[in-house]
C-alpha cells in the first residue's frame, strides 16, 4: 500500500476516533474514556472502551484494538485502502490514487465501480417506474399496497420490465463490460455463455442500502403468484446479505432516538411500518438473522423486537432467530401478530397506535417458546414433560446465572413440577451439551514473568513519553525478552516523542492488527497515574537490567562450571540455554 504516510496522518489528525465509532456503537461517556457493548463478540456488559485524547479504542473482553482506521477495517469488513477512502470522504481529505499499489488500486477500482454500476442501475429503474408506460402496472400495484409517493421516492422504488435484456442493453449503451456487468449480479450469463440476460424481470425493485448510504445490491417482487416471489441480488465484493439489513440506513437515528428496533421480514413489512411513523425498523431481506446482524443492530437499539406472522411458517422463523439473539445477550422481545396478519396487513389495517399498543405487550423469549410449547404438546402429564424436554434445552442459552434461576422457578410453577426436579433436569442437559466459552485471559496465562515488566515500559513510554529519553539513554530494550514487545517498543522509539499526537503517530507504525490491538491495550489506561513516573521509570528499568544479566550469568557460570568438572549436567544446561533462546525469539 503506497499511500503517503503523511496523508494517513492526516487522517488520522483529522478524524475523531469517537465521532466514527459512535456511528456504528452507541457509546457513553464514564470518565476520560467512553464505553459501550463491543460490536465483535457477544456482551451483555460494556467492556469496549474509546479514548478521545489518545484516539484508540480497545476491548477488555476479546482485546480488539486499534485506531480509527482499525476499528473501520474491522467492523466494515474493508481492506486498509478502503478504510483509509473511508475515513478520507468523512472529513472531505482527498487522496491521489496514483499512489496506490496497482493490486490494491484494482481492488479498490472493482468495488467503486460496482457501487457506480448500482447507482446508475437504481436511477434507470426508478426513472422507468414513475415515467414508463409499460410501469401502469406496478404504480396501480404500489397504489393497491397503500405506498405513498413519498416512500417512493426515499426509498429510490422501480420497476424492472418484463424483457430478458432491458438490463443488457442498458449495460451495452453504456459501455459497462461483460465481466462488470455479470459481477454486479445484475445480469447473468446464458447456458454455454451465449450472452447475457436480465436478472429482475417484471418486478417491483427495491435497492438495498448498505449503512454508507450506497447501493449494495437489489430486491425485486412479483405482482402476481409468480415464484419466487421475492429475489435478491446475489453476494457480491459490495453486498453481504449476512450483514445487510434493509431500511437501516434511514432507520438508525431512529432506532437510537427510541432506544430499541422493530424487526420485520419484508419489504412491505418494513415500508408500511415507516410510512407510518413507525421509523424505528428494519427488515432482514428474508433471509435468516446473523449474529453480524445482530452486532450491527446494538450499535443502534438495546433492546429489540421481533415482529412475526402467526403462520407456521412465521413461528418457525422466530424460534430459529431466537438462539442468536440469547447468545448475543440481547435484550428481546418477540410479538406475533393475531392470526391472518402480517405487519403490513396489520398496520395498514388497525394503524400506527394499535401497532405500537400490541407491541408493548410482545411476550419474552421464554414466554413465547412456552407459549409454543403449550400449544404444541397440551398440558397433560405427558404434555408436561414433553414441555420441559423442550424449555431445557433454551434455559442453557441463558448466560446471566440469576435470570435463569428465575425463569427455571417461573416454568416449574407453570408447570406444577418441584423446582428442584426442573433444576435438575437443566443441569443434566447442561453437562451433555457443555458450551465451550472463548478464553479471553488464554494470552495472559502464555507469558513469560518478565513480559509483564516489559509491557509496563512500553505503556509508560505511551502514557508519558518524557520518560523515553531515560529509557533510550539506558538502551534497556537491548534487555527485553520477548522479541515481539522489544519490536513494538523499538517502534515506538523510532517517533518524535514531542508530537502532539504521539499515539496517533505510534500507531500509525504499527504493520498489523496483532500489533495495533497490543498497542491499544498498554495506552488505554494509565497505571502510573499517581506515582513519581521518572523514579518509576528508573526503578522499573533497573529491575529489568538486573533480571537479565542475573539470569544470564547464573546459567552462563553453570554451564562453564560443568565443561570443568566434566559433568553429564552441561549437555542439559546447553539444551535449556538453546530452548530459552529459541522461545524468547519465536515469541
Amino acid at each position: 500500500m503506497h499511500i503517503p504516510e503523511e496523508k494517513i496522518s492526516e487522517i488520522l489528525n483529522t478524524s475523531d476516533i469517537v465521532d466514527v465509532i459512535s456511528e456504528s456503537v452507541i457509546l457513553k461517556k464514564a470518565g476520560t474514556n467512553y464505553f459501550g457493548l463491543c460490536p465483535f463478540h457477544s456482551e451483555k456488559t460494556p467492556s469496549f472502551s474509546v479514548n478521545p485524547g489518545k484516539q484508540i479504542f480497545h476491548c477488555f473482553g476479546c482485546s480488539a484494538g486499534g485506531n480509527v482506521l482499525s476499528y473501520l477495517i474491522k467492523y466494515h469488513g474493508i481492506s486498509f485502502p478502503e478504510a483509509v477512502k473511508m475515513a478520507a470522504r468523512k472529513y472531505n481529505i482527498e487522496i491521489d490514487n496514483s499512489t496506490v499499489n496497482p493490486s490494491v488500486k484494482k481492488e479498490l477500482e472493482i468495488k467503486e465501480g460496482l457501487f457506480r454500476i448500482n447507482q446508475t442501475v437504481m436511477g434507470y429503474y426508478h426513472d422507468f417506474l414513475k415515467k414508463s408506460q409499460q410501469a401502469e402496472s406496478a404504480r396501480n400495484y404500489l397504489n393497491k399496497r397503500r405506498i405513498s409517493e413519498d416512500i417512493i421516492q426515499e426509498f429510490k422504488l422501480g420497476f424492472s420490465p418484463e424483457s430478458w435484456d432491458t438490463i443488457v442493453r442498458f449495460f451495452k449503451k453504456n459501455k459497462v463490460s461483460n465481466k462488470n456487468a455479470t459481477q454486479s449480479g445484475l445480469v447473468l450469463e446464458r447456458k454455454q455463455k451465449q450472452g447475457l440476460y436480465d436478472r429482475f424481470r417484471n418486478r417491483i425493485i427495491f435497492p438495498i442500502f448498505d449503512i454508507n448510504m450506497q447501493v449494495a445490491g437489489f430486491g425485486g417482487r412479483v405482482m402476481d403468484d409468480g415464484m419466487p416471489k421475492y429475489l435478491n441480488s446475489p453476494e457480491t465484493p459490495v453486498y453481504f446479505k449476512g450483514r445487510i439489513l434493509y431500511g437501516l440506513h434511514m432507520a438508525k437515528q431512529f432506532c437510537r432516538q427510541q432506544g430499541f428496533v422493530y424487526i420485520v421480514e419484508g419489504y412491505f413489512d418494513f415500508l408500511s411500518l415507516y410510512q407510518q411513523g413507525i421509523k424505528n425498523v428494519v427488515a432482514s431481506l428474508g433471509t435468516a438473522l446473523t449474529s453480524d446482524h445482530v452486532r450491527v443492530l446494538k450499535g443502534y437499539a438495546t433492546k429489540m423486537v421481533l415482529v412475526f406472522d402467526s403462520d407456521t411458517a412465521g413461528i418457525s422463523a422466530a424460534k430459529r432467530s431466537i438462539k442468536i439473539f440469547l447468545q448475543e445477550g440481547v435484550d428481546i422481545r418477540i410479538l406475533v401478530l393475531p392470526d391472518g396478519n402480517d405487519p403490513d396487513s396489520y398496520v395498514v389495517t388497525h394503524g400506527r397506535e394499535a401497532f405500537i399498543e400490541l407491541a408493548s405487550n410482545a411476550k419474552t423469549v421464554m414466554q413465547f417458546l412456552l407459549k409454543v410449547s403449550i400449544d404444541t404438546h397440551g398440558f397433560s402429564v405427558e404434555g408436561r414433560i414433553k414441555i420441559l424436554e423442550d424449555m431445557k434445552q433454551h434455559l442453557i442459552l441463558i448466560q446471566d446465572s440469576a435470570l435463569r434461576s428465575l425463569h427455571v422457578k417461573d416454568l416449574a410453577e407453570t408447570l406444577k413440577i418441584d423446582e428442584k426436579a426442573v433444576l435438575e433436569k437443566v443441569k443434566e442437559y447442561y453437562l451433555d451439551n457443555s458450551v465451550s466459552i472463548l478464553d479471553y485471559c488464554k494470552r495472559e496465562g502464555n507469558k513469560l514473568e518478565s513480559d509483564r515488566r516489559e509491557e509496563q515500559i512500553i505503556s509508560m513510554m505511551l502514557n508519558y513519553p518524557e520518560t523515553i529519553s531515560l529509557i533510550k539513554s539506558r538502551d534497556v530494550t537491548k534487555y527485553f525478552y520477548s522479541e515481539k514487545l522489544k519490536h513494538i517498543a523499538m517502534k515506538i522509539l523510532s517517533i518524535d516523542p514531542d508530537n502532539n499526537a504521539f499515539i496517533t503517530c505510534v500507531m500509525a507504525k504499527m504493520e498489523n492488527p496483532e500489533d495495533q490491538e497490543l498497542l491499544a491495550s498498554y495506552a488505554i489506561d494509565d497505571f502510573f497515574s499517581e506515582q513519581d513516573i521518572h523514579q518509576t521509570a528508573l526503578s522499573l528499568i533497573n529491575r529489568i537490567i538486573r533480571v537479565r544479566v542475573k539470569q544470564e550469568n547464573t546459567l552462563t557460570n553453570r554451564i562453564i562450571s560443568a565443561e570443568k568438572g566434566c559433568d553429564s549436567e552441561l549437555i542439559e544446561l546447553l539444551r535449556k540455554k538453546q530452548k530459552e533462546i529459541q522461545q524468547l525469539h519465536n515469541r
